[in-house]
């Protein structure tokens, strides 16, 4: 089977918003304008990954990193993971956050940072993610992308 990893497309929503939906992952408030700063997996025309961020100024909150269960040890949540980090910096996002329930150990070995919720910059806070979705016992992680920050 062939795998590839692009830029997500506008008809990619349903697609994105199920695999996130199947694996537990918030996706209420996603739309077709958020899937311009998101990458997706595919195989052949299945969507079996996706990763994405919302940019706030230079910073941003990752969200989204999700590959299908059948594909999970593979090596493949890495590459979205790197894929969104390359398109962040491209853009001029020179830090990244993220919430995650049950990740914090593969992020904090790529580099990432626990951090208080309280320390991320108030637009990252004021995300639906941050504020709204996410539970209040999530971790949150913070990791420089840029050398400049």
């Amino acid at each position: 089977m062939k795998y590839a990893i692009r830029s997500a497309l506008p008809d990619d929503l349903p697609s994105v918003l199920l695999l996130l939906k199947e694996c537990g992952l918030p996706f209420e408030d996603l739309s077709a304008g958020h899937l311009q700063h998101f990458q997706v997996l595919t195989s052949g025309e299945s969507l079996v990954g996706c990763v994405g961020i919302e940019d706030r100024e230079t910073d941003a909150l990752l969200r989204s990193l999700v590959v299908s269960d059948s594909l999970r040890g593979n090596g493949w949540g890495l590459q979205l993971l790197r894929a969104i980090e390359d398109h962040a910096e491209s853009i001029g996002i020179s830090a990244l956050y993220l919430l995650t329930t049950t990740a914090a150990p593969f992020f904090e070995e790529l580099g990432y940072r626990r951090i208080e919720r309280a320390g991320a910059p108030a637009a990252i806070q004021a995300t639906n993610q941050f504020s709204l979705l996410c539970p209040a016992s999530s971790t949150c992680l913070f990791k420089s992308i840029s050398p400049s920050h």
